[in-house]
């Protein structure tokens, strides 16, 4: 059961198999369309249950493609180009096995056309016309596929034994879920121009963007970094890697950049956002010769990501192991012991194994400036460090040289030059081999 506006609408997808990623799948896909069709903005309405301000238009087409039973399928028929009256019966037969009668077919365009998914168009050398999408109508299919894709009881299933996470697990996760607070993960995707990010995400981003204008610019850094740091440990002979905070998958991810380097490479991904796990798939499409989990967990509790049977059966600790701490440890706050926490997770890598960490700095702000920083920061759950205090997280690794340099500039000879100025960036990088105490 859907509830859309003041009414409840009977679904075609089962509602007793809870799913965290339909569930996050819904509110993305009704905030694409209100950035993407606008114009259809008439008046407000809510979605609820799914945290997501939608427009009455808009909630109308998304119950039509869910409730009427020959909408997608006719949509799915025509997609495949200009489609005569005549040839939508045969495409619905070799789709479904059947086809309703002229009358239902007929009002099944007339409904579709008033919703301006499909037009008429002639066709050419001939009087006669034919049936195409409209661009909301491509896009609308694109979405109720995603939608009726993440809401297959079988994938949902799948997900179950993939991420290791019974249905009771993933129920907890999307009543987790509360988009009107902003979290880093989705911000940063919104910072890397991604869209899998809600209004509260980008009014956070903008808040640090209106102090820090080259916000935008610092993240992509960050995202040079990540890839040039891995490339660099896949040189060093590291086929392994545990991945901590990973966010939002943006190509290339980390498997794809080790595995381009060694096809054996496996990955394990940690991340402990819902929006994440039901973006995981993107993060398992390893090659091959590899292998890639994800676990659901938090970095404020290592011991719980050292033990899971995803790591353990991923990864090999009895041989070196490349540890990613990338843009992470900055939402570690002090009283919540981030150097525990990083000496934990070092002292479970066998000698010869490499960490990789990045993390925000003021070290190159104006003083004048620090209290507008701290501004969209009110909550504290944002702690910037300084170069000592990030050598102290990172105390008994041998760092590669330049040591402690800001993410722009390590090793990025080959990168497009001119480098950003640090203090554009402010944010610090190191790459650190473990040694054998």
């Amino acid at each position: 059961m859907i509830e859309i506006g003041e009414e409840a609408v009977e679904a075609p997808y089962p509602d007793n198999v809870p799913s965290i990623v339909s569930y996050v799948s819904c509110c993305l896909v009704l905030e694409r369309c209100c950035v993407r069709w606008p114009s259809a903005t008439n008046s407000a309405g809510l979605m609820r249950g799914m945290g997501s301000f939608v427009t009455l238009a808009l909630q109308d087409l998304i119950k039509e493609t869910l409730t009427r039973v020959w909408h997608v399928p006719i949509l799915r028929v025509i997609s495949a180009g200009p489609t005569r009256y005549a040839d939508i019966r045969d495409g619905l037969i070799k789709q479904k096995g059947h086809s309703p009668g002229d009358g239902t077919i007929s009002t099944e365009l007339r409904a579709l056309r008033d919703k301006s998914l499909i037009e008429q168009r002639p066709l050419p050398d001939t009087r006669r016309k034919a049936w195409v999408l409209t661009d909301l109508g491509r896009t609308a299919l694109r979405l109720v596929d995603e939608f009726e894709g993440l809401t297959n009881p079988d994938k949902i299933q799948a997900e179950e034994r993939r991420f290791g996470m019974s249905i009771e697990d993933l129920q907890e996760r999307a009543a987790a879920i509360d988009p009107t607070v902003p979290h880093p993960a989705r911000r940063y995707d919104y910072l890397l121009g991604g869209k899998d990010n809600f209004a509260a995400d980008r009014e956070s981003a903008h808040e640090i963007e209106a102090v820090m204008p080259t916000v935008r610019l610092a993240a992509m850094e960050n995202r040079g970094f990540l890839q040039r740091a891995v490339e660099f440990l896949a040189h060093q002979g590291i086929n392994q890697f545990l991945d901590i905070g990973t966010g939002i998958p943006t190509s290339p991810n980390t498997h794809e950049v080790a595995q381009a380097v060694d096809p054996t490479a496996r990955v394990v991904y940690v991340d402990n956002d819902p929006i994440v796990l039901s973006h995981a798939r993107a993060l398992l499409t390893s090659a091959p010769e590899g292998k890639t989990a994800y676990i659901d967990a938090d970095l404020r509790q290592p011991s719980s990501i050292l033990a899971n049977p995803q790591l353990l059966s991923t990864l090999d600790f009895s041989q070196p192991v490349g540890l990613l701490l990338v843009a992470v440890l900055h939402f570690i706050r002090d009283d919540e012991d981030p150097k525990g926490i990083v000496a934990a997770l070092i002292e479970a890598l066998p000698p010869g194994s490499w960490v990789v960490v990045s993390h925000s700095t003021f070290d190159y702000v104006p003083v004048k400036m620090l209290p507008k920083l701290q501004m969209p920061n009110r909550d504290g759950r944002f702690r910037a460090r300084s170069r000592d205090e990030l050598a102290a997280l990172l105390s008994g690794l041998d760092l590669v040289e330049p040591g402690i340099q800001s993410v722009s500039q390590w090793w990025a000879e080959e990168a497009p030059q001119p480098r950003p100025a640090i203090e554009d960036v402010a944010i610090h990088g190191a790459v650190g081999r473990v040694v054998d105490s």
